[in-house]
């Protein structure tokens, strides 16, 4: 075989093989989170009657696995969202003396928005946040709260607050994080 044909050959494969890496980079967050946003709450355990579609997982341990290496001195909270057809309000006030946050994710796992207790500093969370569209007219928006634009319909809210020892503090971090909130705007 002439040294020709094996470059062309060889050629082909480095394409193909970029091809199939930039197809995976492309895919796989889209697809790890078409998941994440497709489970119910009922499925990743949240108690009937929770609220908002707020879910509020158990404190981390070796076992779980649902978030990819999830901290073991942090306390979660998530919600999904679906802005396509109004906006929806998230709210927070968890009053904590140490760190919180709030990230907002798109459909593609990029991290659009982060707010902590420091850029806060003691004050409330108060979003809205509104899909490519804007808000439907006549949809009146809270005048206190920060209105958000998001780059995808579909996405999540993920809350963490930092936890030295949940045993000692469970009965100040459960209602801190259980102040966040997702409801739509009526």
């Amino acid at each position: 075989m002439s040294a020709a044909r094996w470059v062309r050959r060889l050629l082909l494969l480095l394409a193909i093989a970029a091809g199939v890496h930039l197809l995976m980079v492309w895919a796989l967050p889209r697809v790890i989170m078409h998941k994440v946003l497709n489970t119910t709450p009922q499925e990743l355990g949240a108690q009937p009657g929770s609220t908002a579609q707020v879910y509020f997982p158990p404190m981390t341990d070796a076992t779980q696995r649902r978030i990819v290496m999830p901290s073991p001195d942090l306390l979660y909270a998530t919600c999904v969202f679906d802005v396509s057809a109004r906006p929806l309000r998230i709210r927070a006030d968890p009053r904590l003396p140490g760190y919180w946050s709030v990230a907002l994710y798109g459909a593609n796992s990029d991290n659009f928005f982060v707010v902590n207790d420091r850029q806060l500093a003691g004050k409330p969370l108060d979003l809205v946040l509104v899909g490519a569209r804007g808000a439907p007219e006549g949809t009146p928006l809270p005048a206190a709260a920060r209105v958000v634009s998001v780059p995808s319909n579909r996405g999540l809210v993920l809350m963490r607050v930092l936890v030295a020892d949940y045993a000692a503090d469970r009965a100040v971090v459960e209602p801190a994080r259980r102040t966040l909130s997702c409801e739509a705007l009526r």
